[in-house]
């Protein structure tokens, strides 16, 4: 009888053991994403793949604006929806999915009404090129760079609210709320038939989904290429160094997907546990950093790298409302979307003690974070 063991978030889980009603011999942990039956690969996140390359090629219009051109709505809305073959990718025109069926159904015409905003500043800028303020959309520098940023009349940056908006309302929220929920990954799934035309049953299958959404390679790469550094893998990586962000959801995947293999459902739910936890964590903790940024830029009286930086701030804060409960409380992030960057969530409102304050607030709710809260 093998016995494999695994020490995960401070509690030594056991596999397989005498003791558990699971088969006498179990797989042991990989040091990579991969997963075989027969000699075959039993991964597939094909589906999550794809809309990774759909924000992708939606991000590269949206910062069209950034430059000074005009953004069609009606592009955006395709784009979200996958009709009219909007996609450079010819595959990705040629999928069923897309990024519009996966939001929080409470988003969708939340980001529908930012295309539609988009269009009409980028079309008022191309009308009449000015630099914004107050109440008044436009461009603004950031720093002494050729790099500009379109933003709204309260100094929301178009790019990072759809953008990192997106990586909340579609990336973490099937993570969170679709895919390692019990009606997914739960004892009463069937793990035992292979899903029809497949090498993997619907249990393994729906884990391998939410592993797909995080965005990180199948071989965790001490540093990511250039290739790689996308959406929550560039700020796993990015917040790693303070948090432990990327070795502990790698070890939360691996054991959990391990777990699933060797049929032990508490080891499965201690996983998932822990990939919420190190998720909300790693999105909090990039928040902090921006708000670090923010505030660096308010001594330099950089208003561009503060609106910026805000944005994805703002963004970043807001994704955790999808989070089935969240250390800070969604009474208090509503609180802090709407006035803790400025009144109103207007950013031209924003001053130094108000940020601290803000940032003040998220470290009391996270205090795994305080000892590093400063360098992040």
């Amino acid at each position: 009888m093998q016995i494999v063991k695994f020490l995960t978030f401070s509690l030594l889980i056991i596999l397989v053991s005498c003791e558990s009603d699971v088969p006498e011999v179990g797989v042991a942990i990989p040091d990579t994403y991969t997963f075989e039956r027969d000699g075959s690969s039993t991964v597939d996140f094909r589906g999550q793949t794809a809309r990774l390359d759909m924000l992708s090629e939606m991000k590269s219009y949206v910062v069209e604006g950034d430059a000074g051109k005009a953004v069609s709505r009606d592009l955006l809305l395709d784009m979200f929806g996958n009709q009219n073959s909007p996609f450079a990718d010819e595959e990705l025109n040629a999928t069923t999915k897309n990024l519009e069926s996966k939001t929080l159904i409470s988003d969708v015409d939340y980001y529908k009404g930012l295309f539609a905003e988009l269009e009409r500043a980028s079309n008022a800028y191309v009308a009449n090129p000015s630099e914004a303020m107050q109440g008044v959309s436009g461009l603004l520098q950031r720093g002494n760079t050729d790099r500009y940023i379109l933003v709204n009349e309260k100094g929301w940056e178009f790019t990072q609210f759809i953008e990192k908006g997106l990586l909340g309302s579609v990336f973490f929220h099937q993570i969170f709320n679709v895919y390692l929920t019990e009606s997914r990954i739960g004892p009463d799934v069937d793990n035992e038939s292979l899903v029809e035309g497949n090498n993997y049953t619907a249990k393994e299958h729906h884990f391998d989904e939410a592993f797909g959404y995080w965005g990180v390679p199948v071989d965790f790469p001490d540093e990511l290429a250039a290739a790689d550094r996308r959406f929550w893998a560039t700020y796993t990586y990015g917040r790693s160094s303070l948090t432990g962000s990327l070795d502990k959801l790698k070890s939360a995947f691996l054991y959990g997907r391990t777990a699933i293999v060797n049929s032990d459902q508490g080891a499965v739910d201690a996983a998932v546990a822990e990939i919420y936890l190190e998720l909300e964590i790693m999105s909090v903790a990039t928040a902090i950093h921006y708000l670090n940024s923010s505030l660096e830029d308010i001594n330099a009286g950089d208003i561009g790298n503060l609106f910026h930086h805000l944005s994805e701030a703002y963004m970043f804060i807001r994704a955790i409302k999808v989070h089935p409960s969240p250390q800070l409380s969604v009474t208090e992030i509503n609180e802090v979307l709407a006035n803790g960057l400025g009144t109103e969530a207007d950013f031209w409102t924003a001053d130094a003690a108000l940020i601290r304050a803000t940032k003040n607030t998220i470290v009391n709710a996270y205090p795994e974070l305080a000892a590093v809260a400063n360098d992040l």
